[in-house]
């Protein structure tokens, strides 16, 4: 969606992709191999809660430069998004890909609880 110009969906799918790795973080740390639906509806979209509920905040909170990168994701991101009809732009997307890929690659390798 970047590389289409199309910012806003590429910040919304990017926040997308993190959601569902921090519930599978939280399987992990429940050590379930799947989450009911019901589970998955009532821990929701916010991340910082998913970040908690997989118990990494306190790893998170060790790298200030993740740590800053996750609260610029987490400020930015929401699901509303995909319905705002704002406009984001080029170097805002490149941002968020960027804090996001580097998240993405922590959480697939930080030791889960």
């Amino acid at each position: 969606m970047h590389a289409a110009d199309r910012f806003q969906g590429a910040i919304y799918l990017c926040g997308y992709a993190l959601e569902c790795e921090l519930k599978y973080c939280v399987c992990v740390a429940r050590r379930i191999a799947r989450m009911e639906e019901g589970e998955a509806k009532r821990l929701g979209h916010e991340l910082f809660r998913l970040l908690n509920e997989a118990g990494m905040v306190e790893r998170l909170n060790t790298n200030r430069d993740l740590f800053l990168a996750f609260h610029r994701i987490n400020s930015r991101w929401s699901t509303e998004i995909r319905y705002s009809g704002e406009v984001s732009s080029r170097t805002e997307s490149e941002g968020f890909l960027k804090d996001s890929w580097w998240l993405l690659q922590w959480l697939r390798t930080a030791p889960k609880s």
